[in-house]
């Protein structure tokens, strides 16, 4: 029995030491987060085909490239886009072309990387511990939605990195001497431009990375310097953002206005959207907000307060802008952007408490037994309980990415049994038209694929344009599309008139049945395709 607590006492005296030379070392640290975060996210980057969004990107991308490289015609698409097509997409056609779709969420997985690392970076700059800044790092690495958005290729990843690239040029600059200081201060808020270009969203954090910045040059220079750093920061990101704009045309604008800042509002409860986010994010505000409420106590009134309560404050954007418009779409990928500058105060949070452990433990008397293992030392065991709250934290949270992750259908199946339907001469309505824009981009032209989401029609014998259901009702009569794939999912009210319809000419079929299962149960792909009057008159035929 001695003998068993012996090994016991020398097993924990070494976990304890082990811990304490990590954390006090400069780059392990971090190595050792940044190693676990991407092998949380690698495992999704092969774990199931483009989601739907993953493949309008991609789509969209190949698109720009052959107009950048060949002048393909480019379609007009900006007007339903969430992020600029110039930007985000390029890149990640050219990682697709490289190595497919994995390759280009490998892309977001290195984006999302180099978040933590600038987290890491602003949190140790604005709460001056390197402790601190291993802690904040761990609870981002470890959040589902951190995961998520390093195994998906959309614009979240890139903007979020190009958002944490601003602040980190901005924090930085705050003990600058001032020619260094205004240089990285513009810098910043050109990252700080891209990141709303790539994901119009992005703009929702734009004043938490500006008043961090502000607050940091106030603290290290004064208020006037913070004021001016401010200021500065927001001119350089404003001006060519309105130039953009303008010059962009009315299609973008359309695009930015629809999606973003005139969207229209969903059908979720506010309690649903509570819910997701306190799943996917939740420890990490309640963690921020005692972090926040430490500091006040800690330390007197001023930019330290102010930043406290900008950093926790983050937290609660995202869902408070969805909870607004009633929707969850996207709600999991948008509460990671605050969740960013909420780690900084869960990070202080777990530092302070350690600290406060540590004390605790060195005020208290240390006989050690005879003959036995030293018992770990306060600041080790300390650390080690801290370490077990922001893996316990991590843990609460990615259990949610599996279920996001598995929330569309393997769309395997029904591209296969398309790909021997599809001409190139013909048009298709497609339930979930991007699938067949990406995988099937070398068959049918992007243009041929219309989209049960919003379609417009121009009758051929008066020319009169009609758009939605009566495009749909009319484009069926006349037997427009060669086939129309349904699966009831978020257009079903529609998929279920447009049943009517065909039914209603006789001129289609139901030919081929796809069933698959996602997260939310079974379902199934009904492909319907159009056949020659006669036959339709004559169904033996």
């Amino acid at each position: 029995m001695a003998a068993r607590v012996d090994q016991v006492s020398q097993t924990a005296a070494s976990a304890g030491s082990t811990i304490d030379r990590l954390v006090g070392a400069r780059v392990w640290p971090l190595a050792i987060v940044l190693a676990i975060q991407a092998a949380l996210s690698l495992w999704l980057v092969w774990k199931t085909t483009a989601f739907l969004d993953e493949a309008l990107y991609l789509s969209i991308g190949h698109l720009e490239l052959a107009h950048f490289l060949h002048h393909a015609p480019m379609p007009r698409v900006s007007y339903y886009l969430s992020g600029s097509p110039l930007i985000y997409p390029p890149l990640a056609a050219v990682a697709d072309t490289v190595g497919g779709l994995a390759a280009a969420r490998l892309l977001s997985l290195v984006f999302m990387l180099l978040v933590t690392i600038l987290l890491h970076g602003v949190c140790r700059r604005l709460v001056g511990s390197r402790t601190a800044a291993f802690f904040a790092a761990a609870l981002f690495a470890g959040l589902g939605p951190t995961q998520y958005l390093g195994g998906l290729a959309t614009y979240d990843a890139m903007a979020l990195a190009l958002l944490a690239l601003a602040t980190w040029l901005g924090v930085r600059a705050a003990e600058q001497r001032p020619a260094v200081r205004y240089a990285l201060i513009c810098a910043a808020g050109v990252a700080m431009m891209m990141a709303d270009a790539a994901k119009y969203a992005a703009a929702l954090f734009d004043p938490v990375a500006v008043v961090v910045v502000a607050l940091a040059c106030w603290r290290a220079q004064g208020r006037r310097v913070g004021l001016t750093a401010g200021g500065a920061m927001t001119l350089a990101a404003a001006v060519p953002l309105a130039a953009g704009y303008y010059l962009a045309g009315p299609s973008l604008r359309q695009g930015v206005s629809v999606t973003t800042v005139d969207r229209a509002d969903g059908s979720s409860s506010i309690g649903s959207i509570l819910g997701l986010s306190a799943h996917a994010t939740g420890v990490i505000a309640v963690l921020a907000v005692l972090g926040a409420v430490l500091c006040m106590l800690r330390l007197r009134r001023g930019p330290a307060w102010a930043l406290a309560l900008v950093l926790a404050g983050a937290a609660f954007l995202a869902p408070a802008e969805q909870a607004r418009i009633h929707t969850l779409t996207s709600l999991y990928k948008h509460v990671d952007y605050g969740a960013w500058f909420a780690c900084m105060m869960g990070g202080y949070l777990l530092d302070e408490w350690s600290a406060g452990l540590r004390r605790t433990s060195a005020d208290e008397p240390r006989a050690r037994p005879a003959g036995h293992a030293e018992v770990p030392d306060g600041r080790s065991r300390a650390l080690a309980l801290s370490a077990a709250v922001a893996l316990l934290a991590g843990i609460s949270s990615a259990k949610t990415t599996g279920t996001e992750y598995a929330g569309w259908p393997n769309s395997r199946p029904v591209i296969a049994a398309l790909s021997r339907l599809l001409k190139p001469a013909d048009y298709y309505l497609i339930e979930d038209p991007s699938l067949v824009t990406y995988y099937l981009r070398s068959q049918i032209p992007f243009l041929h694929v219309d989209s049960t989401f919003g379609f417009s029609y121009t009758d051929p014998r008066t020319g009169q344009r009609l758009v939605n259901d009566p495009a749909y009702a009319l484009a069926i009569k006349q037997g427009y599309f060669a086939a129309i794939v349904i699966r009831f999912g978020a257009t079903a009210a529609l998929d279920r008139v447009l049943v009517r319809e065909m039914r209603a000419t006789g001129d289609y079929r139901l030919t081929v049945v796809v069933p698959y299962r996602t997260s939310y149960g079974p379902g199934a792909y009904q492909i319907w395709t159009r056949v020659a009057r006669a036959q339709a008159n004559n169904p033996g035929a």
